[in-house]
């Protein structure tokens, strides 16, 4: 189960950028099996996904992260500061959801 990031939806990646909850931050395509059959259109097709903050604060990307790279679901990406330095159950991990997205044909590649 992997993904890779194929267009970042900030307006930088090499410094921290602001977030509000629900901006976009990067566009994923996936692994075939990440998602469900109903929404891909044929067996090995690589659905892609655009992936929002549920967070408000900076974004900084993790320094190993790259566009176009393969990586293992639960790989850090990044992380988002809100200032609030309390972890909820032990984490400090930062909410996201993912949508369905279309690319133009000529921008997917194999």
């Amino acid at each position: 189960t992997k993904a890779m990031i194929s267009e970042f939806c900030i307006q930088t990646i090499d410094k921290p950028a602001y977030l509000e909850c629900y901006d976009p931050l990067f566009i994923l395509k996936c692994s075939p099996d990440l998602v469900s059959e109903g929404y891909r259109r044929y067996e090995d097709h690589c659905p892609y996904m655009i992936v929002e903050s549920q967070e408000e604060g900076t974004f900084r990307i993790a320094d190993n992260v790259k566009l176009n790279v393969w990586y293992d679901v639960g790989h850090v990406i990044g992380e988002i500061d809100d200032d609030d330095h309390e972890e909820i159950d032990g984490s400090e991990e930062w909410l996201w959801q993912a949508y369905s997205h279309e690319v133009p044909e000529e921008n997917e590649e194999g």
